[in-house]
């Protein structure tokens, strides 16, 4: 069986928005600030402002990095390597960390594609987000 994320009050609605199909980040409501926030946390990392809401993102990105993952550190993970994971900087600002769904060469250079968030359901219920090339 594989982990899954701890649920607490902080990254609630970023993983119910997961498990409706939607990809949901915190913003500050500092009018100084207002930038998006990932991963969930109770201020803003930017500013340190603790007036946060959820809004719904496009889920649309670029690869700012990426890896093969040969030997996961988790045994679930084995009959699934190798994979790609991702560093994708999301359009509205934040860096978000996942794996790639679309079939690729090991030695794609993928820094700079576009890739859109995909949802896969990794647990009864429970929905997380990957990407795929746009």
């Amino acid at each position: 069986m594989k982990p899954m994320p701890r649920l607490t009050a902080i990254n609630r609605p970023f993983f119910d928005a997961c498990d409706a199909g939607g990809l949901k980040l915190q913003r500050c409501l500092a009018p100084a600030c207002r930038k998006h926030i990932y991963f969930p946390r109770i201020c803003c990392p930017h500013c340190q402002g603790g007036d946060l809401e959820w809004v719904a993102v496009s889920g649309r990105g670029t690869i700012r990095t990426h890896t093969v993952v040969r030997r996961p550190q988790h045994p679930s993970f084995f009959p699934e390597a190798p994979y790609i994971f991702l560093a994708v900087t999301l359009e509205e600002g934040p860096l978000m960390y996942s794996r790639l769904t679309t079939p690729v060469a090991e030695d794609a250079n993928l820094i700079g594609r576009a890739v859109r968030v995909v949802f896969s359901e990794e647990a009864p219920g429970r929905m997380l987000p990957f990407f795929e090339l746009a």
